[in-house]
């Protein structure tokens, strides 16, 4: 079984507009980021299975991983 990144917004763009994917367990969300081509720096906020955690978050089978950009403005 696997895992499900689920990223919002703009994020979207970088797995074809899809709403989510489904995503390997074993892998830290920082890795699957960088092999997804998503820079992680983008990243403001991870929320895995509705709890906060750090880009370094070892990923589970069957987690349901969000991820929020950063939002700029001036």
């Amino acid at each position: 079984m696997n895992a499900t990144l689920r990223p919002t917004g703009a994020l979207k763009a970088y797995i074809s507009g899809k709403d989510e994917i489904p995503i390997a367990a074993g892998r830290t969300v920082r890795e699957t980021l960088t092999g997804l081509k998503i820079p992680p720096e983008v990243i403001a906020l991870v929320v895995v299975n509705e709890e906060l955690q750090s880009k370094d978050y070892l990923i589970q089978e069957g987690d349901l991983v969000r991820v929020l950009a950063v939002i700029g403005g001036g």
